[in-house]
């Protein structure tokens, strides 16, 4: 990881905390790859198969312990065909809103005559019962889910194979749903697996993107933008083909290979997958114009499943990914990393290809660590684990959870020993999200050691959570959501999902769990009962801020500033135990000296620096007071 100060943080909301250390995999797995065929996702056919897990033993039907509750009950599971965002919102006021595919009825042939939306409220002291129907008259799914105007709250789903349906209300949470409908262009064009968001000081931008789920305008599928500026019920801008995502620069951007997100006037729309960029369309004037920045250039433009071969195996996103934007407009980014081939050597059939599930790493980035990812020696590399550390742009992983010093060092049948599901690699699904005091959170789904099926032929994935104190320079401890709570003890937890703000210092999880490795909709398993559950998880100390974090150093004690965050003056008591020249320097992220108090003698005792942050920009900055040779670090958040 980069380092410009040593700050440490201590987490501890849960039972254990595992360090930043990585293990490998043991050598019997690093190298195993296996042969998957690649389709363009339909919305009733499973494109793959990894294996059938019969389940071992009841369903669960119990009480979550703690500060989780189950809010959904559905046996459609499968969320997103590739990444997955705006299923959960967090308002000011302390209201959280939730929503997923839901679908309980006739699950044989994937039909699921009743899918929509599951939809549920926590009204600032309790969630409503589990819904027992769709919100939609039409069956439907892919929600997404946003705030609209001041008080309203706004849901879009789609038809599949004939439209968008829109939800509306002006009150969260109470009245009636109005039901609309959104056709796009017509012709071929079938509007599908859309998102969301809004924008503008009053939610008032509706912000929206799909897939044509058909060939337009030389692509395969393509991806398509449109606005209203009068919360949904009128298109200023309809079905338009931003610039830099048509077929002058890929094939199809397929379904679910986006997400998007926005804050104040600023819209993000995120796109990648192992067959083309990582890139990000920004808009900062509510979708009037647009900028793309490329963040990983892939080494094989225009990717042909059916012709184009690999001269090596190529690290790269493993077709999931999550960004948020920061209170200074700057996007933060997070993928999971993966490993694919179509080598000369070995080519598979057209339409297949090759990937290593063994792969692992959850990578990072923002916009000042400038674009796109400089290449590494060997281009096909740039997306490796090691490389993206070197680089500071790792934020998670596996964790060896058993201190072997291996990840999955047992004997094992030569499957993989987790469910790899429509993303791939060990670690994936990851989410990201900001608390208040400029702090990141990031959420993941991990295969996680020792959390075995009963025939010990699989592990069960958990949700893992770190926190970066100081806007993604360094993380902190890594610590598993589900451990210590015995109702997960036989569990697949998958598709987590962090709302992208926080209220009264939480942050909010949503995310889906049942006692079987891989999805009914993938025939990995018969259908059973998927629960999405809500997790709130308390910012306040996993980032020390509120804390007495006064540090001793040799000669000198120093204190946290007060108040911080600051917007004006804020204190420092420094405490001497003899007679030292003191000095203070504050300096940005990227280490530049941005403010200094000059050194002056101090007698041993107790004494105030005052420092005036009205001079700062908003942001983070470290302070750093010396006295003779000995110096002492702390955090300073500038609103």
């Amino acid at each position: 990881m980069k380092k410009l100060l040593l700050l440490t943080t201590v987490l501890c909301i849960f039972a254990f905390g595992y360090s930043q250390k990585r293990a490998p995999v043991s050598k019997e797995f690093k190298d195993v790859k296996l042969t998957r065929h690649y389709k363009i996702p339909t919305d009733l056919s499973p494109p793959m198969t990894n294996w059938n897990v019969p389940s071992s033993r009841p369903e669960k039907s119990a009480t979550l312990l703690g500060n989780e509750t189950e809010i959904i009950e559905t046996l459609y599971d499968l969320q997103t065909n590739a990444a997955l965002n705006n299923r959960i919102w967090a308002w000011e006021d302390g209201t959280v809103a939730a929503v997923c595919t839901r679908g309980i009825t006739n699950p044989a042939g994937f039909a699921f005559p009743d899918r929509g939306t599951g939809y549920n409220y926590f009204d600032g002291t309790a969630w409503a019962p589990k819904p027992t129907a769709r919100l939609e008259v039409l069956r439907a799914g892919w929600p997404s889910i946003a705030p609209l105007g001041e008080m309203g709250e706004i849901i879009v789903s789609h038809n599949f194979g004939v439209k968008l349906i829109i939800l509306t209300r002006p009150v969260k949470g109470t009245g009636a749903w109005t039901e609309t409908y959104y056709n796009g262009p017509g012709g071929t064009v079938i509007p599908s697996w859309p998102r969301v968001v809004t924008s503008g000081e009053n939610n008032e931008y509706v912000q929206m993107i799909y897939n044509t789920n058909g060939v337009y305008e030389g692509q395969a599928t393509a991806l398509l933008y449109s606005r209203s500026s009068d919360g949904g019920q009128t298109w200023d801008i309809q079905d338009q083909l931003l610039d830099g995502v048509g077929s002058d620069y890929y094939l199809a951007i397929a379904a679910d290979d986006y997400v998007m997100t926005s804050k104040g006037n600023t819209v993000v729309i995120l796109c990648g997958s192992p067959w083309f960029d990582l890139f990000m369309l920004k808009s900062t004037d509510n979708g009037e114009t647009w900028e793309k920045t490329v963040i990983w250039e892939h080494p094989y433009p225009f990717f042909d499943m059916q012709t184009t071969l690999t001269s090596d195996t190529l690290w790269c996103m493993d077709a999931s990914a999550n960004a948020a934007i920061d209170n200074n407009g700057q996007v933060h980014v997070v993928w999971g990393v993966g490993r694919v081939a179509r080598l000369e050597a070995a080519p598979p059939d057209p339409g297949y290809y090759n990937y290593w599930p063994y792969s692992d790493g959850i990578g990072y980035w923002n916009e000042s660590m400038g674009a796109p990812i400089p290449e590494a020696d060997n281009p096909h590399h740039t997306m490796s684990p090691d490389y993206l550390e070197s680089l500071g742009m790792l934020c998670g992983w596996t964790q060896d959870v058993n201190n072997s010093g291996f990840i999955f060092d047992y004997e094992g049948t030569g499957d993989p020993q987790f469910a790899t599901y429509r993303e791939l690699g060990i670690s994936t699904m990851p989410s990201i999200a900001f608390g208040p005091e400029g702090d990141i959170a990031v959420a993941y789904a991990s295969t996680t050691e020792t959390f075995v099926t009963a025939d010990g032929l699989q592990n069960y994935k958990h949700i893992w959570l770190s926190i970066s104190p100081d806007m993604g320079y360094t993380w902190g401890e890594f610590h598993d959501v589900q451990v210590g709570n015995i109702f997960h003890i036989y569990d697949e937890c998958i598709y987590p999902l962090l709302a992208q703000n926080t209220n009264n210092y939480k942050y909010h999880l949503l995310y889906q769990a049942d006692n079987i490795p891989g999805l009914f909709l993938d025939e990995d398993h018969d259908a059973v009962t998927n629960r999405e559950i809500y997790n709130v998880l308390d910012s306040s100390p996993l980032i020390g801020i509120s804390e007495n974090t006064n540090k001793t150093v040799g000669n000198i004690n120093v204190s946290t500033c007060y108040p911080n965050p600051a917007s004006g003056l804020t204190t420092i008591q420094v405490e001497l135990f003899r007679e030292m020249n003191v000095s203070m320097e504050i300096t940005n992220l990227t280490g530049q000296k941005v403010m200094e108090i000059p050194a002056k003698a101090m007698q041993a005792g107790s004494h105030t620096l005052t420092l005036d942050a009205s001079a700062l920009g908003s942001g983070v900055y470290f302070y750093t007071v010396k006295a003779g040779n000995e110096s002492v670090t702390n955090k300073l958040i500038v609103e």
